[in-house]
């Protein structure tokens, strides 16, 4: 007689969802586990793009010294080898001119400000560290921590336009806990003489999805490439059916990896009160533009750009800070904006949006020649961030859902941390306990 074996379908095949598989496959083998994906390739915000002489991510990444859980999978995946940490360059356009911020005497030469607001923006990081419960934080707004900690000519001149260009016209509400996040991170992946130190994996960070992709299948487990949920169909306060494209699936254990906008439009009416708190959250988009180049834009890998007519908010050349025989000897240069959803750029392909670029790259970069450009491509991603006003906690969806056996695991839940890849790891690690302390209830 064919015994019958406990199924999970999960939701998406990005970090949240394909994670949560894995470590459910390593603990409860004899569960039969199914990801589904709209798109042909695994990994979400953090896949990667394949050229005749490299594989990248799509979106740039890198790793802090404190991302344990990411590092960890990858080690269990065998892909140890081929992490490679490296020193990191961070630059800033301060009026049209570029200045050094990679270390603590970058900061001292920092002539924007006044010696004395140079010594308080580096005594930021200090702040952080004294802080032992963000939570204390989180209802305060960005601009006043910074100004109470280190003054309003700091936070005009550094933060401010850096906020904006993030946030746009939400920058104001920002809680001061998610900016403590990104400080303690930062902090954390300095050496000894405070320069930042940053790891990549040769390949991308896509590497993982598809190995995770191939042991899972290895094992007996399907993950569907190309194939979308949609709809989740209930009775009473269980899931009963998944909806796929190709079908419909009787479901054991749901597990939902998708963005929260993503997420909604799935939901059966029983779901009403996970409706009303996933749509409370707001979040931006962002679309990134890809540049193979001859030679790179500048001397540093992370530029941040604080020009407000700047209609992107910073330049990342992944081969000023990885080793560029990676790249096959290119130069590689990602143009990041966070838009919302009514933005133009969503419509344009990347000549058009390299040719509504242009005028400001030349700008920042005078002696750029189009002509150098070997490639361009262009990435959008609807809900890349979300919007983490003051008070951002009370808006956090818990992993167990009202629904009895639907779990969610997405980047909207790791706050006060920021899209970090390994927070979504370990988000799926809980996440996957959460369904396993479940199933031992249901048996």
């Amino acid at each position: 007689m064919r015994l019958v074996r406990e199924r999970v379908d999960v939701l998406g095949a990005g970090v949240s969802g394909l994670a949560t598989a894995w470590f459910l496959s390593q603990q409860r083998p004899e569960l039969e586990i199914h990801v589904w994906e709209k798109d042909s390739t695994p990994g979400g915000l953090a896949g990667s793009f394949t050229t005749e002489s490299y594989r990248v991510e799509k979106f740039y990444h890198h790793l802090f010294r404190r991302d344990v859980a990411l590092q960890n999978l990858i080690t269990e995946l065998g892909l140890g080898a081929d992490l490679v940490w490296r020193p990191a360059s961070t630059g800033a356009y301060y009026f049209a001119r570029p200045y050094r911020l990679s270390s603590p005497l970058d900061l001292l030469r920092f002539d924007p400000l006044p010696v004395v607001d140079r010594i308080r923006l580096g005594l930021l990081v200090l702040a952080a560290r004294r802080v032992r419960d963000w939570r204390t934080l989180d209802d305060v707004p960005v601009r006043d921590w910074i100004v109470r900690h280190a003054g309003s000519r700091v936070y005009e001149v550094v933060w401010e336009p850096l906020l904006h260009g993030k946030f746009g016209p939400n920058a104001d509400s920002v809680s001061a806990a998610w900016l403590w996040s990104k400080l303690v991170d930062r902090g954390g992946s300095r050496d000894a003489s405070g320069h930042e130190l940053l790891g990549y994996l040769r390949g991308g960070l896509g590497r993982v999805f598809e190995t995770i992709t191939e042991q899972l299948r290895a094992a007996g487990h399907s993950v569907h490439l190309g194939e979308p949920v949609v709809a989740l169909e209930s009775r009473g306060d269980r899931i009963t059916q998944v909806v796929t494209a190709g079908g419909s699936h009787p479901a054991g254990f749901v597990v939902s990896g998708l963005q929260l906008p993503d997420l909604v439009p799935l939901l059966p009416s029983s779901a009403d009160t996970l409706r009303r708190s996933a749509s409370a959250i707001g979040f931006l988009g962002n679309v990134c533009l890809v540049l193979e180049l001859e030679r790179p834009l500048s001397d540093f890998y992370w530029t941040n750009v604080t020009d407000r007519d700047a209609p992107f908010v910073g330049i990342v050349e992944q081969t000023n800070w990885a080793d560029r025989t990676d790249f096959a000897g290119r130069s590689l240069a990602y143009v990041s904006a966070y838009l919302p959803s009514g933005d133009t750029r969503w419509g344009m392909d990347a000549e058009e949006l390299h040719a509504f670029y242009l005028p400001h790259i030349r700008r920042l970069f005078p002696a750029y020649d189009p002509t150098l450009v070997r490639r361009k491509l262009v990435w959008h991603a609807s809900s890349a961030q979300p919007i983490v006003s003051t008070g951002y906690r009370r808006l956090v969806p818990p992993i167990e859902t009202e629904i009895e056996n639907l779990f969610i695991c997405t980047m909207a839940q790791i706050y006060p941390n920021d899209r970090q890849v390994s927070n979504g790891v370990e988000m799926a690690r809980r996440t996957a306990e959460a369904v396993m302390r479940r199933a031992r209830i249901a048996s």
